[in-house]
């Protein structure tokens, strides 16, 4: 079984957002980075972006962990097979495509090389059974934007090999991210499950007529989003009371959204054609917003962020 130390070439199949950031994440932190995607115009574009995105990196203060990292585009799974210690999957979400792949790479698997999805939700001990690399696999879900965000939810499968499991949160770690051990394998892990509650509810007010979009957006950012930087959901509950969180959940769990499928709204939304940002249409009008400069504020943003956490921690080790 090969050990987080002998590590040194990864292995990154899908060049969209996600594992473009990932190659450039690996590379930052001194990996050999193999890149494929069967989409050859992904694949030839891997440089100029990876090097954009090195560029906005070493502009806004995040230097290179490690020197002597690279990132060189192969042509094809065979040759990662052959030169890969570990396979990073981050092509399309879809279980039998990504079983399918994983299925490519017999000659990793019988030398103990070791696995790793980046699924947001999808269920790695399936994916691990149905591929035949239950033992081998684990789950790394990063998230957007993934060169800044900090936390990776490395998840165990019901098969996943303990020694492996702990060399991926070793691996995570060395390039910088905080590794948040996910020990179930659940729908969504941790992060999601919190996340699409959220996007539950959001939905039904704008359903229900309680109130428009903007203004529901406005409530997230400008309340509790702006304590979560510093105070978790479950910290919070603690300094409220948790006497006073049983009295409301008596009165608030029975009203709030319980769908267990997505909302008539959302499905004739997307029937419609307009499923956001890609058709320009959504809860909001995308052809007259600008979707560029809205996503570099929140690139700045979390940078502003990660910055004010780090001084909370520096202040906290000084005592």
């Amino acid at each position: 079984m090969i050990s987080h130390k002998e590590i040194h070439t990864i292995g990154i199949c899908g060049l969209g957002q996600m594992g473009a950031a990932a190659a450039v994440s690996f590379k930052r932190a001194g990996y050999c980075v193999l890149a494929w995607d069967q989409d050859q115009a992904q694949l030839a574009a891997i440089a100029k972006r990876a090097g954009e995105l090195e560029v906005w990196l070493d502009e806004h203060g995040s230097p290179p962990l490690r020197p002597g990292g690279s990132i060189e585009a192969v042509t094809g799974p065979g040759f990662l097979d052959k030169e890969a210690s570990i396979i990073m999957d981050c092509i399309y979400e879809d279980q039998a495509q990504k079983v399918d792949l994983f299925k490519s790479f017999p000659g990793l698997k019988s030398r103990g090389g070791l696995f790793i999805t980046t699924t947001s939700g999808l269920s790695i001990t399936d994916m691990g059974r149905l591929s035949g690399i239950g033992p081998l696999l684990t789950g790394a879900h990063f998230w957007n934007p993934p060169h800044l965000m900090p936390l990776v939810e490395v998840i165990r499968g019901e098969e996943t090999l303990d020694s492996v499991f702990e060399t991926i949160v070793s691996l995570i770690d060395s390039i910088g991210k905080l590794p948040i051990r996910v020990n179930i394998d659940v729908p969504g892990f941790i992060g999601n499950r919190m996340l699409h509650a959220l996007w539950r509810e959001a939905i039904s007010l704008v359903e229900k007529g309680i109130a428009d979009p903007n203004d529901i957006d406005l409530v997230a950012k400008l309340t509790f989003g702006l304590r979560l930087p510093v105070l978790g959901p479950i910290e919070n509950m603690d300094i409220v009371g948790l006497d006073l969180i049983e009295r409301i959940h008596d009165y608030l769990l029975e009203d709030i959204a319980d769908n267990h499928q997505p909302s008539p709204l959302l499905r004739d939304m997307v029937r419609q054609g307009q499923r956001g940002l890609k058709d320009e249409r959504g809860f909001y009008d995308w052809g007259s917003r600008d979707a560029e400069t809205l996503l570099d504020k929140r690139d700045k943003q979390i940078l502003h962020q990660l910055a004010y956490i780090a001084e909370l921690e520096r202040m906290k080790a000084e005592g």
